[in-house]
């Protein structure tokens, strides 16, 4: 049996960046003050860009951490009857950074293979549970890592193409706000 449950396959990444999209006017309108018309629209916007950026998935595969455990397993047969014997619950867990939330997004391209695992903090679990078969366990295990690089591979791509418009975004919506508020302390002298 597969550890943890299947992820990508919540919400929709393109739309989640998308939300970020739309909120960076929002976000300039709220941050950019008068007092910050002393600089360039330039110099605002990397000031902006950490906190307006996705944090892209990054996965540790080089360095896994591998676990094995007893386990009770609940195992069928070919007749569909059920036994619990004993067995072993395998795991690799790598460490990621990023924003966590998007393992749980799906990505574009999207498959019904999906890779099963669990978010443990800074980690990402994957595994099996079932007979004391190192062959079967590797077997599954490999395939579930696989499933997993591929996956990490297209959120990230889709994420950094993302990060690499945002600067244009924001110096667009502070040279946007930039005129609102001069036109505001221009109706001043005007009424």
């Amino acid at each position: 049996m597969i550890i943890g449950d299947a992820l990508f396959r919540n919400n929709d990444l393109d739309n989640y960046l998308r939300a970020q999209v739309g909120a960076v006017d929002e976000h300039v309108r709220n941050t950019v003050s008068k007092t910050d018309l002393g600089k360039t629209d330039s110099e605002i916007a990397q000031q902006h860009l950490p906190g307006a950026r996705v944090e892209p998935l990054q996965v540790d595969f080089e360095n896994p951490q591998k676990d094995v455990s007893e386990a009770r397993v609940s195992v069928h047969d070919v007749f569909d009857g059920a036994v619990t014997i004993d067995g072993v619950r395998a795991t690799r867990s790598f460490a990621f950074t990023g924003d966590p939330a998007l393992f749980s997004l799906k990505t574009n391209p999207y498959s019904s293979v999906l890779p099963h695992g669990l978010v443990r903090g800074n980690r990402i679990v994957i595994g099996m549970e079932g007979r004391n078969d190192v062959e079967t366990l590797k077997r599954e295990i490999d395939s579930q890592e696989k499933t997993l690089r591929e996956y990490v591979g297209r959120s990230k791509a889709q994420v950094d193409a993302h990060n690499a418009k945002l600067e244009a975004l924001l110096v667009e919506a502070i040279a946007r706000r930039r005129k609102s508020l001069v036109d505001i302390d221009a109706l001043k002298d005007r009424i």
